[in-house]
């Protein structure tokens, strides 16, 4: 028999801390909307697992252990059964430690593996008898590319609106709307887990917010009886956001949050309306792959010595210079868990970075399961991890060592990697 419990625990950081996602200091004013650890529990006979996401930017390797380490010793839940997710939001507090451009509210990053843990701690206090579904929707007038193919035969990062050398999009969008709906017994749905690709960046400002993603769980929430708990899990959107470059209007602040909030609410009501049974089969599996990081070269240290000297350098090539000064990596493997956990007919690739689309997609069309959530962010984060083809001739998701944190092979390694768990799973 299966069983889920859910809870939502309160994350929001104090007023005053910095916020991240920029190369400046922005220091919080007031909070909008709280931020919230989600967590879902899932039990059928021997296997029990958590999925839990964070109205976080991103979470570093140490946070997730630990949130895991304090989550496994409450429940008996095994670690490697835990997924800790991200939506990556950019009105949330400043999760790296090392970023010297913005500082970290330590006492509230001290205690945030804490509450990560309790959101999970609780829904396993809440476990009751349950039931699947699965549904999927389509949503794509909200969500762009964000690199484009020029004139002059560059790729650019956001060329700005109305700009008349674009000539068009790099590459694609996702446009699948994923929905996973746990019901009790009466059938009334208790969790909604929706994935979806869209970075989380549109509210702006210096108010403490969830963004759209709070926003869209609030109203497909308010619309049962039951209240279940909406969960927004990030796709792989590291060159998607939601900037339609055709046309003049303004699209940053809460009136675009709401009105992507609102559009991606119609589909995932839509999808849970639609969804249909499956049956209740768990399983989890992990492969941590050692992927080098980036290398270091004389030309990246000769064009830091450049940006250090001049009087107003690029923010983006200023934070990429100091961190190139420090940079001990050079030559070194990283660790990058890869996690996949089965529900039912379908199954949640976990990814630790900010995946270009062309992966996400590609692992949904070899996936053997009727439906693939990717998830992003999921379990630490290895900064962005680009296409191959992206580094040439590049965009800021692939600077070295600021963005694009592994080597250029690192996407096409973790999609394969991905597909053999996936298969594993499927039996």
């Amino acid at each position: 028999m299966l069983r889920a419990g859910t809870y939502a625990q309160i994350i929001t950081p104090p007023v005053g801390t910095s916020l991240s996602g920029y190369f400046y200091d922005r220091v919080s004013t007031a909070v909008h909307d709280d931020l919230f650890a989600k967590a879902l529990v899932l039990e059928c006979g021997h296997v029990k697992l958590a999925i839990v996401v964070c109205d976080i930017i991103h979470l570093m390797r140490p946070q997730v252990e630990e949130a895991r380490k304090i989550t496994s010793k409450a429940t008996g839940i095994h670690a490697d059964h835990i997924m800790i997710a991200c939506t990556h939001t950019h009105t949330g507090p400043e999760t790296y430690m090392e970023r010297p451009m913005v500082p970290v509210h330590e006492e509230y990053l001290r205690g945030l593996p804490k509450l990560i843990a309790e959101a999970v701690i609780q829904a396993n206090a809440n476990l009751k008898p349950a039931k699947l579904r699965l549904g999927e929707e389509y949503e794509d007038g909200v969500a762009f590319n964000r690199r484009f193919r020029m004139k002059d035969g560059t790729v650019k990062f956001n060329p700005g609106k109305l700009n008349p050398d674009i000539i068009g999009p790099d590459g694609p969008i996702d446009p699948q709307v994923n929905v996973l709906r746990v019901d009790d017994e009466s059938g009334q749905p208790m969790c909604i887990l929706a994935n979806y690709s869209l970075h989380v960046d549109v509210k702006t400002g210096c108010e403490i917010s969830a963004d759209f993603p709070g926003e869209m769980s609030r109203i497909v929430s308010s619309q049962y009886e039951s209240k279940p708990l909406v969960i927004f899990m990030q796709g792989t959107c590291g060159n998607i956001n939601h900037i339609d470059v055709t046309t003049a209007r303004d699209q940053n602040g809460w009136g675009q949050s709401t009105i992507i909030a609102r559009t991606l609410a119609g589909k995932v009501l839509a999808a849970s309306e639609l969804s249909e049974p499956m049956n209740d089969a768990l399983g989890v599996g992990t492969d941590t792959l050692d992927i080098k990081y980036a290398p270091m070269t004389d030309t990246l240290r000769a064009h830091a010595d450049e940006v250090l000297k001049q009087a107003d350098p690029d923010e983006k090539e200023f934070a990429q210079a100091k961190y190139i000064q420090t940079y001990d990596l050079d030559g070194k493997s990283a660790e990058v868990e890869l996690q996949v956990i089965r529900i039912g007919d379908m199954a949640i690739v976990g990814i630790p970075g900010e995946y270009f689309v062309e992966y996400g997609l590609s692992i949904k069309e070899w996936s053997p399961f009727a439906q693939t959530f990717v998830g992003e962010l999921a379990n630490g984060s290895f900064g962005y991890i680009p296409t191959s083809d992206a580094f040439y001739p590049g965009t800021y998701e692939t600077m070295p060592i600021l963005s694009a944190v592994l080597e250029p092979s690192a996407g096409v390694q973790i999609a394969n990697a991905a597909g053999k768990l996936l298969r594993k799973l499927a039996g």
